[in-house]
């Protein structure tokens, strides 16, 4: 069971915000001196429904052994890989020894709270424990009623949904890698399933929870009621696997549909290799257009479990930002009224440059669309008059240059970036000349296709690289969409980031012309002169994306249907009065 459990707790682990070397010219101090000692407790706090969430609350002590006279403010972490291991949980090491104390929760259903998973993460009833779990904690006669949160991955998406219930004594929150839309960033991209990530992920949701008991000897019956409910649970797969298309279910559990019940100040962490990071910029975005109330964000270029192996034993940075610095230096100011000065709204790393740039927006307001467009095999900015076609077979082989991606590292599998020409000759290609100056992208990119398919639906993998002068294509950024979710939902779609109703999808008419806009993620990213500016358009992107759909029956989980794309030949227009073209976010100086 001990090596079942650690397994589970590699395989779980999500971004544990690193603490490198702090960046000479960083803008955030560095971690003051520890003048505390720590003393931890279990509380089992019982919910409205009489279900018990466990938690460990970790407070500044003078010996060690009781807790320090005084109030303090809290941050707090809500968790379903187990409380006591590796949870991508707020730093009760780094906070309490500092003056600011430490709660994480295991999430019902999970760890050593009661309840069970049925249709639970993320869900409105888990929502409404947070805000529980935040009033108990504001209110204790330790506490200055001030209370943060803070963590990454699933810890950081419960800060978002936990902030749109309004807690009185909620006072910050500071997300690290987390998503806006559970159905646009995981389940599935714009309607093509994201396999690799649900296969892994998905499949075993609630493992580290059921493995993980409480550690403390004295609460074996609580330990006892809490398996004994979990195990009564349902697998929470079968209610992503039954709804293919968005819906309720998902909305329910996506912060960006509430965003604007989040009244806190904000402070977002991601990196430009982590396959959330589109979601994390929307919520910044929105967040960012409230007045008086102060909205961060930092961007590096690391992935969803930061850099370095044995994640992304390929993917490093130069003097990166010491996140720890920045996150107690954010709740310095918010939980206990220090003024540590003011702080640029945005911070980002320009990949190829290896240095980072403020501004006090996204995208950066010197960064300019500019349209590119797609002709025989090029890219330019002058509009080809002559209208033309180029087409490609759907071929099942095509895809595996990126078999370890960002999305797959957001759950267990490292973070590879291969080189693209393992693919160059799979789909349509098109590149720039060799460029005279360095060209600077900073933002998201939007591919408008004009297209046909021979087949009633198909996928749109687009992806972006990086040719060096040898030959070498290095990925710069990718976008997906299913032909059959192309409406776009012009309320929510902004220049350069369309975003399309995932709702009702429509079949294509086979052989007739469509425009289909595809988000490609956002980036940071500087291309050297005499390097070019690829992009490659195919339509198989295995093993990350499923060529297909899956349908399950809840009450019958037996009944698996998979309805595979068919093959086909698909094509796109270039030039004439419909031309197909990159809008390219290039920064200016």
């Amino acid at each position: 069971m001990r090596n079942g459990r650690l397994l589970i707790a590699v395989l779980f682990t999500s971004l544990a915000v690193a603490a490198p070397a702090a960046q000479a010219d960083s803008p955030y101090p560095p971690l003051p001196p520890a003048t505390y000692q720590t003393v931890s407790r279990d509380v089992f706090l019982p919910m409205d429904d009489g279900v018990k969430i466990a938690m460990t609350v970790t407070q500044p002590s003078l010996d060690g052994q009781t807790p320090a006279p005084g109030k303090f403010p809290v941050i707090l972490g809500m968790t379903p890989y187990g409380r006591d291991g590796a949870c991508s949980c707020p730093s009760a090491a780094t906070f309490a020894p500092r003056g600011i104390a430490v709660a994480v929760a295991d999430v019902r259903g999970t760890g050593g709270s009661g309840g069970n998973l049925n249709e639970n993460y993320f869900s409105p009833r888990e929502q409404k424990d947070g805000a529980a779990l935040v009033e108990w904690l504001g209110t204790q006669s330790w506490s200055n009623g001030k209370v943060g949160m803070a963590g990454g991955s699933y810890v950081g998406i419960t800060q978002y949904l936990v902030a749109e219930q309004q807690p009185p004594h909620l006072a910050a929150i500071a997300p690290a890698v987390a998503l806006s839309d559970l159905y646009e960033d995981a389940y599935t991209h714009s309607g093509i399933p994201d396999i690799f990530f649900d296969a892994q992920y998905i499949a075993v949701q609630g493992g580290p929870g059921l493995l993980t008991p409480n550690k403390d000897p004295a609460a074996a019956q609580q330990t006892l009621e809490a398996k004994t409910q979990q195990a009564q649970g349902t697998p929470i797969a079968l209610d992503y696997l039954q709804r293919p298309n968005d819906g309720p279910f998902y909305r329910d559990r996506s912060p960006w549909y509430r965003v604007d019940r989040i009244k806190v100040p904000v402070l977002a962490i991601d990196g430009w290799r982590d396959g959330f990071v589109r979601g994390n910029l929307e919520m910044y975005q929105a967040l960012a257009q409230r007045k008086g109330v102060e909205t961060l964000i930092n961007l590096g270029p690391c992935t969803h479990k930061g850099c370095g192996a044995p994640f992304a034993p390929f993917t490093n940075g130069t003097d990166l930002d010491d996140l720890t610095a920045l996150q107690f230096d954010f709740f310095r100011r918010h939980l206990m009224g220090q003024d540590t000065g003011p702080r640029s709204n945005v911070r980002y790393y320009v990949q190829g440059e290896e240095a980072y740039h403020e501004a006090t927006a996204w995208p950066p307001p010197q960064a300019k669309f500019v349209r590119f467009y797609l002709d025989h095999g090029t890219i330019a900015t002058d509009r080809p008059a002559s209208p033309a076609a180029e087409s490609y077979f759907t071929n099942p082989a095509a895809g595996l240059s990126m078999a370890f991606d960002e999305y797959g590292t957001i759950a267990a599998s490292p973070y590879v970036p291969t080189d693209q020409r393992a693919e160059e000759e799979q789909g349509i290609t098109w590149r720039t000349p060799p460029l005279e100056q360095p060209l600077t992208l900073a933002g998201p990119t939007q591919l408008h296709l004009v297209a046909s398919s021979s087949a009633p639906n198909t996928d749109w993998i687009a992806k972006l690289a990086d040719v060096a002068p040898d030959g070498s294509e290095s990925i710069v950024a990718e976008g997906y969409l299913r032909a059959s979710h192309r409406t776009l939902d012009k309320a929510r779609s902004t220049l350069g980031n369309p975003y399309h109703d995932n709702e009702h999808p429509t079949p294509l008419e086979p052989g007739a012309v469509y425009p289909f806009d595809i988000a490609i993620y956002p980036t940071a990213y500087r291309l050297a002169a005499g390097h070019r500016l690829q992009l490659r358009l195919t339509t198989i992107d295995m093993p990350t994306h499923l060529p297909a759909s899956v349908g399950v029956d809840r009450n019958d989980p037996s009944s698996v249907s998979v309805d595979p794309l068919q093959p086909a030949t698909n094509t796109v227009q270039e030039g004439g009065k419909r031309p197909s073209a990159l809008l390219l976010p290039v920064l200016d100086g």
